[in-house]
């Protein structure tokens, strides 16, 4: 009887404090919380089935870079946007700054002055576009006789469709010039970025024009937008949902004009940036592995309200220390409680998809050591497979395996 009576009280408190936390306005503020399910995770077999091609790989430049989140090779150069609001190239195993975002800070707690660029482009002109997270979407000139001047298509402030962009991230630029990008969420930054596992997705894909410098909202309500790819012919554009573990097709031109479907669900992690392969068919590295509590909790919004807003309170007690006292230890710890560094969810497994224009798996690659790992770009330079992550204090390489 005793035991019942505990279980009766603990079940009485717990439902008063969900409905406290209900009615009083303490963040994540502007979110919702409603129940969803994904598709189950596709097995394991066939194209899906586990390897061991990608082991073997290296660390380069450990704890000489940190979070090289974009790759592309050009011109003899492998660019990479990584933490600290820069862009760099490598050229002969040096490190040369490119083009700097933001400002001066005191350290990588602080990414919301140094600037976060994540995704880049570059165009058939040799103009590099880069999604900043923090100061919005950029053109930069990376020739010599001009590097680093760059010029700002997307601010922070502009209003697009009732809501300024919150966390550009990924970007790609057809021939035409136009600009497809995503807005990762409509509520929260990047050092807020885990409370985006937790409510419902406010992600949304663009397109910038630039003869009128206007933004449309093509997609929205996404959990998590993410890496953007044109098709071959460009009809169409394929964008991640890295937290609901599929891609969607938007069509671009042809009688589905301006709709999109669901291009493949299911997959057995998260999908992140996106490349073709010029034959048709597109790499998909998956940055995380898919969790079983995370996909039980999609159905209790109330549990993922729960959790969202005590992270919110522990944001907002050490902030507001801060504001009277301030002090690194706050100021670090505000950004660890938020932040995608500090989540449980880190992968050991490095995975690559190749899913051709129809949607279907053709093959995978894999690498179960844990050497390199939470991969979320790839780029391939000759014999050379280049692993890129936001999390990494190193950039990944390996052997491009034969059949890739």
């Amino acid at each position: 009887m005793g035991c019942l009576k505990c279980f009766l009280n603990t079940g009485i408190y717990f439902a008063a404090l969900i409905g406290f936390l209900a009615i009083v306005p303490l963040p994540p503020f502007n979110s919702t919380f409603t129940k969803y399910s994904n598709a189950p995770a596709k097995p394991l077999t066939g194209p899906l089935a586990l390897n061991e091609k990608l082991s073997g790989g290296k660390r380069l430049f450990e704890n000489e870079l940190k979070g090289p989140e974009g790759l592309w090779y050009h011109e003899g150069a492998l660019y990479a946007s990584i933490h600290g609001g820069h862009v760099i190239k490598i050229v002969d195993d040096k490190i040369i700054p490119v083009v700097k975002f933001g400002k001066l800070c005191d350290g990588l707690y602080e990414e919301h002055i140094c600037g976060r660029p994540l995704g880049l482009y570059f165009d058939k002109k040799g103009f590099i576009y880069v999604a900043d997270a923090y100061y919005g979407l950029f053109k930069v000139n990376v020739n010599s006789t001009h590097m680093g001047e760059k010029e700002q298509l997307v601010s922070m402030t502009d209003i697009i469709d009732g809501k300024p962009p919150n966390l550009p991230n990924s970007v790609v630029v057809a021939s035409d010039g136009s600009v497809y990008w995503t807005d990762s969420d409509s509520n929260h930054k990047l050092h807020d970025g885990l409370y985006t596992v937790f409510v419902d997705g406010t992600g949304r894909l663009l397109k910038y024009d630039p003869k009128t410098k206007k933004n449309t909202v093509l997609m929205k309500n996404l959990q998590f937008a993410n890496g953007v790819e044109l098709s071959l012919d460009e009809s169409f554009i394929i964008v991640a949902e890295t937290l609901k573990y599929q891609i969607h097709k938007y069509y671009l031109n042809g009688p589905k004009a301006q709709t999109s479907e669901i291009f493949i669900d299911g997959l057995p992690g998260s999908p992140d940036n996106l490349k073709k392969d010029g034959k048709g068919s597109f790499y998909v590295p998956l940055i995380l592995e898919r969790q079983a509590y995370m996909e039980i909790i999609t159905n209790y919004p109330n549990v993922r309200m729960l959790v969202a807003k005590l992270l919110g309170i522990a944001d907002y007690i050490l902030l507001a220390i801060d504001s009277y006292y301030p002090n690194i230890y706050c100021k670090k710890g505000a950004h660890w409680v938020g932040h995608f560094e500090s989540s449980p969810f880190a992968s050991k497994k490095l995975s690559i998809l190749k899913i051709n224009e129809k949607g279907v798996i053709t093959s995978s690659w894999h690498s179960t050591s844990g050497v390199i790992a939470s991969i979320c770009d790839i780029e391939v330079v000759g014999d050379k497979l280049y692993l890129g992550s936001p999390f990494n204090n190193y950039l990944g390489v390996t052997e491009r395996p034969k059949d890739f």
